[in-house]
């Protein structure tokens, strides 16, 4: 079949009728330190330029870090992965008008969890937001950072696996106490970062794993980092399985001996605009 070629490039198959296409423009944001405990997020100020009908705006947070090795020099859970939300908005005198001005915020990385002496889930990840006309507390919260038993020490066979829903895991040695946070906020849609997990089994020392969560949605994907080591004799090493970028959780880490350490940091967040 003869085809026809549009101004665009594009082909078309003869007496096909092409619609013409929609010309969009995107902007990223998101700090160029994104492999680094020091990335410190990035933030920007954007005017609307003349003309602009439709602006839909993307946020994923920063995921949450790994849980420490406890006072019982356990294992720590893999931290949750950065929360997912968009807003669509179009030109109109309540909304936005040629000339508005954004402020776009992408998470930086979290800090590595802490050693024994806080509470549960101590630190979480970095929030993404945008602020202007026509948004409402638009944000996303950072992933929750993973937990750390301190009342007793796990045996073999246990594990823990998390719940997207609500932020609460079970563990099957009864452990711990989680709780739900607001994930996102004034956005059309939402996704929550999976959650990060752990499990003893077989050998207590040799078959031992923690993993973290990761970013969901649009703009997230793959699999959380996993680390398994002796835990018996080799630990599992500081800052272990690297955090996914937008949004990964960091790595638990656990220890046999009385040297406990700190879980992995999770990794920054990123934010987009796309508009026409």
């Amino acid at each position: 079949m003869a085809t026809e070629i549009n101004s665009a490039g594009i082909k078309f198959p003869n007496n096909t009728q092409a619609e013409t296409l929609q010309q969009y423009n995107e902007i990223w944001v998101y700090s160029g330190s994104k492999w680094s405990v020091t990335n410190g997020g990035r933030c920007c100020y954007w005017t609307i330029p003349t003309g602009i009908t439709s602006v839909k705006f993307e946020i994923v947070s920063g995921g949450g870090p790994g849980g420490a090795s406890g006072g019982d020099y356990d294992i720590g859970v893999g931290g949750n992965g950065g929360n997912y939300a968009s807003k669509v908005m179009r030109k109109s005198a309540s909304c936005f008008n040629n000339g508005c001005g954004y402020r776009i915020c992408a998470a930086g990385s979290s800090s590595c969890s802490c050693c024994c002496r806080c509470g549960v889930n101590c630190r979480h990840g970095c929030k993404s937001y945008v602020q202007g006309r026509g948004l409402s507390n638009f944000c996303a919260q950072g992933g929750m950072g993973g937990s750390t038993p301190f009342d007793i020490m796990s045996g073999c066979y246990n594990c823990y696996i998390g719940n997207t829903q609500c932020n609460k895991g079970q563990y099957n040695a009864g452990w711990i106490n989680c709780y739900c946070n607001e994930a996102t906020f004034g956005g059309d849609i939402e996704y929550r970062g999976t959650s990060g997990s752990m499990k003893k089994s077989v050998s207590c020392c040799q078959h031992t794993f923690t993993v973290a969560g990761q970013a969901t949605g649009p703009l997230g994907g793959g699999h959380g980092g996993a680390s398994g080591k002796d835990w018996c004799t080799g630990n599992l090493a500081c800052c272990s399985a690297h955090a996914l970028w937008p949004g990964g959780g960091g790595a638990g880490h656990g220890t046999g001996s009385r040297n406990a350490c700190w879980g992995s940091f999770g990794n920054g967040g990123v934010a987009k605009v796309t508009y026409t």
